[in-house]
């Protein structure tokens, strides 16, 4: 195998980038650690988890922009963070401190 195909492969199976901060409390500390427990996804799963964050994470700056949003936001991430700690395949990895 040759080192460029093995980078390949890791570089695939491992999520390896950082969601730029929110500027919602919850909202970071939801993404952050969703990012820190995808790899635990199976290899299937990383891929759509790491758009699920990215996209996630768009969406929740752009609303964030908008004072009047800002409360429904931390309310929603706060609720999705607690969700997913119970029911998630990761909630294991959701639920450390």
């Amino acid at each position: 195998m040759t080192y460029r195909l093995a980078f390949a492969l890791l570089f695939a199976a491992t999520p390896a980038f950082a969601v730029d901060p929110t500027g919602v409390p919850q909202c970071d500390a939801l993404l952050k650690r969703y990012e820190a427990c995808s790899g635990q996804l199976s290899p299937r799963q990383v891929h759509a988890a790491q758009k699920e964050l990215l996209d996630g994470a768009v969406g929740i700056r752009s609303a964030a922009t908008d004072p009047s949003k800002r409360a429904d936001l931390a309310r929603y991430c706060a609720d999705r963070f607690e969700l997913m700690k119970k029911e998630s395949d990761i909630k294991e990895c959701m639920s450390k401190p």
